[in-house]
């Protein structure tokens, strides 16, 4: 059902954002090879740009050492520009006076790959890190002295030094300033504002670390003794949400987001999808004055971790809505935790995982997961990240504008739209947003009117436009982009790529709206659609171009200043397929995939789950003469209809592991699973369908993984354990959910009986394998 139509008008008359240098103006900095961070109070910038960065939490110490590197260029790929990562003490130090970096605790490894390819680092590094780690991460043994933890007590302050050095040693060479990638460190998280069960405790389950005690003079401690030790990045970072402790000096706070949150029973709709200036007011009280930094999000929600009691599922569209809207809002940074989850550790006397949390499993619904799945919501980042590395030095300096009533709207409010502008001298971008998390917004038809200091901005020149349920869009408005001068437009921007002498702008259809550029004649002297690539209207002061979307399609637009702009629209579809190379084979490419593509040492490496038949474009494509090779399966150039980009398809041989199903219960299985892969088969997982309350996977006497079940399929990649499998079946254990009355009762001992009926059953287990192949130029 649609909403009867609106007309939203917003006159743009007020002063451009004051940017001015702020608090972190002293941590700027630059590496060996001119290279450089900086801030102001409202954005960062990079080499002397202002610059909206994409920042992924990947915890190194939850997934295998050996597979680091991929995960990374996955992360890479999916447009991240910065890791962050937690340093867990009781990962390192179980055994007081011991420390381990070796294997999946090696930090140095780590900060080494980040270095390889590129990829900043921020280090997260305690004492008390919470992560859902035992304890919040301090060791069990800290609580066998008479020490107040996260606190100036001497004791408790020698420890940490002692933490902060053995870190320092792991580090030593590689801040940014030296040529490494270390650029920030977090000291302590959510200080004065939160704790996490005091697992160690041992008499009940409801008692806590405490959430601190010494506010400010704590943290200054804690930099003064990690500065001693040689612990000394361009900033340092601090969570600042929940009125949590933040120095004035040196430190970029940051903020959180969760909609879909464990910790709040009968979760109620989040104000996460509402739009508001959060420079100016924070989205709760914060304990600094915010506008003298950045709006910086270090954990925006790319997830949430099931728990036993609380089992939330996060959709897509919530992190993609989450994402637009706090960059509508005044973020300049947006981090998400997690982008990529994994496995906890398992301790020497006891698994280190939050007590209701599952064992093993942290894979957080994340864009990336526990074994490296590819999730939806790493599709939905990455098309924001392509439109923020073209775009976004424009977006940066824009401050964020509210049209009336729009801080009055409630989360449960599914009438009145949700919109608003960003914008510096007249030109910018509107955002609109139509998601609201526990609630489903209808359908809308409207018309957006802005009176702007350079004219008129129609959306659309004539008519209405639809947003669908679900969804949220930016579009553009007096736009001067290569010379073209972009009124407005009903389809996204998403990059902006230069090949020779011509500059591609790639925009996108949103499902259901159609899409419509409007250029304005005096920075064009003429516009070519043909090939049935769309339609070309005018007015007295406008080309009004309304493209047919699909690669194959473009417009070319001649500028006033004799530069050729060609205009592709992609579906939303292609869009979600769309990756950015920079460098690869010597120029910027795009590539359009229904594979996962990463670039690793001058060659495309594509991945793809369950589909031996992969089909890719390319913009700019290797010459004819040259063309494609691949390391195995069949390739062949396929007929691209036209349009800008080269297609190929890449076939592999079809596999199909025979897998022998042993079943010893309604509520347990073994597997027994070839390991002798095809050499074009990179892994192999298994997808579960079960009934039941959680799950467990064993490998011998091994916990691999758990489940709690929480509606969606249970998902185990098996490439990290493949040289396990020729001896040890795989074990699949379901617990019962109990649909009925217990009754206990202590007597000495506690007694509980049950009455009614216990489900857990297997449904069905598929198993898939994951086909992988390089591309590279071919040379004659």
């Amino acid at each position: 059902m649609k909403n009867a139509n609106t007309v939203l008008k917003l006159e743009i008359s007020q002063a451009n954002k004051t940017i001015r240098p702020g608090k972190l103006a002293l941590q700027a900095g630059s590496n060996p090879k001119g290279e450089s961070f900086g801030f102001t109070n409202f954005y960062m910038t990079r080499n002397g740009e202002p610059f909206i960065p994409v920042v992924g939490e990947f915890h190194f110490s939850r997934f295998s050492y050996l597979h680091w590197e991929e995960e990374l260029l996955k992360m890479k790929a999916g447009g991240v520009h910065l890791v962050a990562t937690y340093v867990f003490w009781n990962y390192h130090e179980e055994e007081e006076g011991v420390f381990d970096w070796s294997g999946n605790r090696n930090l140095r490894h780590f900060i080494d790959l980040c270095a390889k390819h590129e990829l900043p680092l921020i280090l997260r590094i305690g004492p008390f890190c919470h992560g859902e780690v035992r304890n919040g991460g301090i060791p069990d043994w800290v609580f066998r002295y008479p020490l107040e933890v996260r606190s100036n007590d001497e004791r408790y302050l020698t420890l940490s030094r002692r933490l902060y050095r053995e870190i320092s040693r792991q580090v030593q060479g590689t801040y940014y300033q030296e040529g490494g990638p270390v650029i920030a460190v977090q000291l302590e998280n959510e200080y004065m504002h939160a704790g996490a069960p005091l697992d160690a405790w041992g008499y009940s389950g409801d008692k806590y670390v405490t959430a601190g005690t010494g506010g400010n003079e704590h943290l200054a401690e804690l930099r003064r003794i990690a500065e001693e030790v040689g612990i000394r990045p361009l900033f340092f970072t601090a969570t600042a949400w929940g009125g949590a402790a933040v120095p004035e000096e040196g430190t970029l706070p940051m903020l959180a987001g969760y909609a879909y949150t464990p910790w709040i029973p009968n979760q109620p709709p989040s104000r996460e999808y509402l739009f508001q200036d959060l420079h100016v007011t924070p989205a709760e009280p914060v304990n600094y004055d915010s506008m003298e930094y950045p709006v910086a999000y270090c954990e925006m929600a790319g997830g949430m971790q099931v728990s036993y009691k609380a089992r939330p599922y996060v959709p897509a569209d919530s992190v993609e809505a989450m994402t637009l809207v706090k960059l509508a809002s005044g973020s300049n940074l947006l981090g998400y935790y997690m982008y990529h989850g994994g496995s906890n550790a398992v301790g020497q006397k006891t698994f280190l995982n939050e007590s209701g949390l599952p064992k093993i499993t942290y894979d957080y619904q994340s864009p990336l997961g526990e074994f490296g799945r590819v999730g939806e919501s790493y599709d939905r980042i990455r098309v924001i990240s392509l439109f923020l590395h073209s775009f976004g030095r424009w977006l940066a300096p824009m401050g964020t504008l509210l049209p009336d009533g729009q801080e009055q709207i409630a989360p449960e409010d599914t009438e009145r739209v949700r919109w608003c502008v960003r914008q510096k001298d007249g030109s910018g971008f509107v955002f609109l947003n139509n998601f609201q998390d526990h609630v489903e917004l209808p359908d809308r038809r409207l018309r957006i009117e802005l009176d702007t200091p350079q004219g008129k901005a129609l959306f659309p020149h004539t008519g209405e436009l639809t947003l669908r349920s679900g969804l949220g869009v930016i579009l553009p408005f007096n736009l001067k982009l290569d010379g073209l001068f972009i009124a407005s437009a009903t389809a996204q921007l998403l990059t902006r790529l230069v090949a020779g002498n011509e500059t591609v702008l790639v925009f996108y259809a949103l499902d259901g709206m159609a899409p419509e550029i409007v250029l304005r004649k005096t920075s064009g002297s003429s516009v070519e659609a043909s090939n049935g690539s769309g339609v070309v209207n005018e007015d007295d002061a406008h080309w009004i171009v309304r493209p047919t979307p699909g690669q194959q399609h473009q417009i070319l637009v001649k500028t006033t200043e004799g530069r050729a702009v060609r205009l592709v629209t992609l579906t939303r579809e292609e869009a979600l397929q769309t990756y950015r190379f920079d460098g690869l084979w010597g120029q910027d490419t795009l590539v359009l995939s229904t594979s996962h593509p990463a670039m690793k040492d001058g060659q495309l490496i594509c991945t793809s789950p369950g589909q031996n038949n992969v089909t890719l474009s390319l913009f700019p494509a290797p010459s004819p003469s040259s063309g494609l090779r691949s390391s195995t399966g069949e390739l062949w150039e396929s007929e691209s209809g036209g349009g800008l980009f080269r297609s190929y398809t890449l076939e592999f041989p079809a596999y199909q592991p025979e897998m022998k199903l042993t079943s010893l219960s309604d509520r347990s299985v073994l597997l027994e699973i070839p390991a002798d892969w095809p050499d074009d088969v990179v892994d192999v997982w298994l997808k579960v369908d079960y009934g039941g309350d959680v799950a467990a996977a064993y490998l011998g006497d091994r916990m691999l993984t758990d489940h709690i079940h929480y509606g969606q399929p249970w998902e185990i990649g098996l490439k990290q354990v493949r040289h396990e499998l020729e001896n040890h079946p795989l074990q699949l254990s379901i617990t019962p959910l109990r649909q009925g009355t217990v009754h206990s009762f202590v007597n000495q001992a506690y007694v509980e009986r049950f009455e009614g009926t216990e489900i857990a059953k297997i449904h069905d287990i598929q198993i898939i394998p994951h086909y992988s192949a390089r591309l590279w130029p071919r040379i004659e």
